[in-house]
């Protein structure tokens, strides 16, 4: 059923669920939609013996190529992907809404590990999941540290011992932590700007950052890295039901004193001291050891990879689709990834 937002009542509820629900995460609040406030919104939902079980929170964009509407739930649903009989319900309310309204393609890339058994199992059902990455709207791969009960000082000893050393030299080297305010976004902009323009990728604009940090005000957090007084690196994190997450950093490497290292360190100490169950470090794209953001990256992930288990594509308008899967397949850039084109195309 689609949610009436007038509904205010109904509306809790459903934000309720999706804070709560062991399956729920940032991607499927409606807080994340209004980040993508250029994207429209559509939030669907189940009940049973009046509550709600399951939910699915879909943006929507137009899409020049196709010439039709993209719509996209980013790691939902909002319930348990083994119940085939619940998310199928769900596919097919989303599915027929889409298609009335100039839908082309609805994606779904549930915040689900790799499993071989549900993926026979959806696959029978006539779903298939898509480990492409030039036609996933997420990162296949990513590095999550679980708490497991431990203290800090506890995760710091199970770091490998380089790891050790460059978090407890920065704090040597006078590296001091800082915890940022709104005030404090235009920094974190221009730290993002400058890395941006030495790696020559894009970035967000500072408005976007903002509506990051209004939206999520109870949770969104700024970590600085400070050096002889100035600040020289930076973090945004947002806790959302039993995980933070480490959305955007940036360090511009002006000083070189092993402040990212204690940046990602003092994320870990606020999450445990939060009480979060994961440590979300985000998406990486290959695993190079001579990728720079992996290598970072898995040293406070105890090296751990999760692999997602993709996206299901379900197409309203082949014809459509085919324009849109040979754009983003021929403007990929296959060099960056862990598998070739041909590789994709033949599985």
């Amino acid at each position: 059923m689609l949610l009436d937002v007038n509904d205010k009542k109904l509306t809790q509820e459903y934000d309720d669920f999706i804070a709560r629900s062991t399956y729920g995460n940032f991607y499927q609040s409606r807080q994340w939609s209004e980040i993508k406030n250029n994207w429209k919104r559509h939030y669907f939902y189940l009940k049973d013996q009046g509550e709600i079980r399951a939910a699915m929170s879909v943006l929507s964009v137009s899409d020049s190529l196709a010439g039709k509407e993209f719509f996209y739930a980013p790691r939902g649903p909002v319930c348990d992907l083994a119940d085939l009989e619940t998310v199928t319900t769900l596919i097919d309310e989303v599915k027929a809404y889409a298609a009335l309204n100039n839908g082309f393609l609805l994606r779904i890339d549930p915040e689900v590990e790799d499993d071989e058994e549900l993926v026979r199992r959806y696959a029978q059902a006539g779903f298939n999941f898509l480990k492409n990455p030039a036609m996933s709207s997420q990162p296949l791969m990513s590095l999550i540290l679980k708490i497991n009960g431990r203290s800090a000082d506890e995760i710091l000893a199970d770091f490998d011992k380089n790891t050790r050393y460059e978090v407890r030299s920065s704090y040597r080297r006078n590296v001091e932590p800082f915890v940022g305010t709104r005030d404090d976004l235009e920094t974190f902009y221009q730290f993002m700007v400058e890395m941006s323009e030495s790696k020559s990728i894009g970035h967000r604009p500072l408005d976007y950052f903002q509506r990051v940090y209004d939206v999520y005000s109870d949770t969104s957090r700024l970590h600085f890295a400070s050096y002889e007084g100035e600040l020289i690196a930076g973090a945004m994190l947002i806790g959302f039901n039993k995980t933070l997450t480490y959305l955007y950093g940036a360090d511009p490497i002006h000083v070189r004193q092993n402040q990212s290292a204690q940046i990602q360190f003092e994320n870990i100490k606020y999450a445990v001291a939060e009480g979060y169950d994961y440590y979300d470090l985000g998406g990486i794209f290959t695993t190079d050891i001579n990728d720079g953001l992996f290598r970072f990256k898995r040293k406070f992930a105890d090296h751990k990879i999760v692999h997602w288990i993709g996206n299901l594509d379900i197409v309203l308008d082949q014809e459509a689709y085919n324009k849109y899967y040979t754009h983003h397949m021929d403007r990929f850039d296959w060099s960056k990834v862990d598998v070739s084109r041909e590789e994709v195309e033949q599985s």
